[in-house]
Parts: C-alpha cells; sequence; structure tokens
C-alpha cells in the first residue's frame, strides 16, 4: 500500500470512529436528560392532587407529572386529532378536547383516549362525545411541548390531524389554553367516553443501548484499521533470506 493510501485510511477510520465516539456520547446526555425529567415527573406524582379551579386561586404551579382533578365542562368544538398512535397493538387516533371552568378564563386540554383508525391517520365518520354539562376528571398533568413545525399539521381526505402536540398551536386554538395537558385516567365510557390512552413510561429509553452499539462500532472501525496497516506494514517490509 502507498503512503498517500495509508494516509487516506488513517484518516477515514480516525473520522469515522470520532464520530461513532460523539454520537455515543450524545446518547448518553440524552439519557441523562431523560434521567432528570423522569426524576422531576416522580416527584411531582408523589405531590398530593391538585383540584382545578381552586388551584388557580391558591396560586399553585402545575408541574408536569402532578395528578390533577379538574371540576368543568368539555367543549368538544376545536379538539385536536393526533394521528400515529398504536393502543393495544391496533392503529389509532387520539383525541384532545378543550376543558373550561366556569369560575376561570383557563382552558385545560384534555387527551380523552384513544380510538381505532385503519391507517392511524383517517378519524372514523363519528368520534364519542364527551359527558355534556358539568363533570369532575382525573389524571395526569403532562406539559405541552414546544415544537419546531407547529405539532407537524397534516390535511388528509379534509380533516387535519397533528403528530403531536404543540404549545403555539393549543393557544391560536383557544385563548387561555394552560402549558399542561391533561392524559384522563378512569374506564371507557367515562366522561370521555373513549378508551383511556396509556400513560407513558418512566423508564430510560434505548439510549444506553445505542451509545453501547456507537462506541461498539468506533472499538470495530479501529481494529479494522489497525489490523490493515500492521498486515501491511508486514507485508512491505523486507524479508530477510536464509543463508
Amino acid at each position: 500500500m502507498s503512503y498517500f493510501r495509508r494516509v487516506v485510511l488513517t484518516t477515514a477510520v480516525l473520522a469515522v470512529a470520532v464520530t461513532a465516539i460523539e454520537l455515543g456520547r450524545w446518547q448518553l446526555r440524552r439519557l441523562d436528560q431523560r434521567q432528570a425529567s423522569n426524576a422531576l415527573l416522580i416527584a411531582a406524582g408523589r405531590r398530593p392532587p391538585l383540584e382545578l379551579p381552586n388551584g388557580f386561586a391558591s396560586g399553585e404551579a402545575i408541574d408536569s407529572g402532578r395528578r390533577v382533578v379538574a371540576r368543568g365542562r368539555f367543549d368538544p368544538t376545536g379538539q385536536i386529532l393526533l394521528r400515529g398512535h398504536v393502543q393495544n397493538d391496533g392503529p389509532g387516533i387520539q383525541v384532545v378536547t378543550p376543558f373550561v371552568f366556569d369560575s376561570s378564563s383557563a382552558v385545560l386540554w384534555v387527551l380523552r383516549g384513544f380510538i381505532s383508525s385503519p391507517d392511524a391517520v383517517t378519524p372514523p365518520d363519528t368520534i364519542p362525545a364527551p359527558t355534556p354539562g358539568p363533570v369532575t376528571i382525573t389524571g395526569l398533568a403532562l406539559g405541552v411541548p414546544v415544537t419546531g413545525d407547529s405539532g407537524a399539521p397534516l390535511l388528509h381526505n379534509g380533516v387535519t390531524t397533528w403528530k403531536r402536540l404543540d404549545r403555539g398551536t393549543v393557544r391560536r386554538f383557544r385563548r387561555g389554553s394552560l402549558d399542561v395537558y391533561l392524559l384522563l385516567a378512569g374506564e371507557a365510557n367515562g366522561p370521555g367516553q373513549l378508551a383511556v390512552a396509556a400513560a407513558p413510561e418512566l423508564n430510560d429509553g434505548p439510549h444506553l443501548s445505542y451509545a453501547i452499539q456507537w462506541f461498539g462500532i468506533a472499538l470495530a472501525v479501529l481494529t479494522f484499521g489497525v489490523v490493515v496497516l500492521w498486515r501491511d506494514g508486514r507485508a512491505s517490509s523486507p524479508r530477510l533470506e536464509a543463508p
């Protein structure tokens, strides 16, 4: 192997190895962030349930992970449909509906639950309406994220669905929207009239396994480069002939 090819091979091996190592470190940082987020959710969940709308008067913060008891009424106009979900091994859509209070201008968006859809995009012709009139609901408060694509709206067959909730989008839909939404708890055919969506799992996710894979790739690439260069060096070195 020529000197130029050895330099190119060494540079390529080092570049791939460094990139893989950095990707592994990035996955470890994501693991730390997820663990910190889970710790905050667990701490919030240990606090007593927050009652709304009384909690507005007391000034208590509605932290993500806090259990909430809310009294008010559903307003099924302008609800948001979240596509691309799976529950009980079946595709479908999650339905998010505004919940209003008689004594407050705040709007709490409620993830009422899951409804089946063959392609997880097209909603059925009829979505069960929530229980009308004043109701008391319970659930888990979760933060409405800020996304870079407004929740990725998609117009399909005349119906718009979103990939995820977005803080700016819910505020455009309803003034006074809170920065958290409520994952409704309870049974099907309750106030939400839908199969209750599963709560997010508080686990570490795949980040550690991904990090190990990237570090393994880096080690494999470095080993490959060392072996190739070593063999080439042996092949290029002059051999001593026996007398």
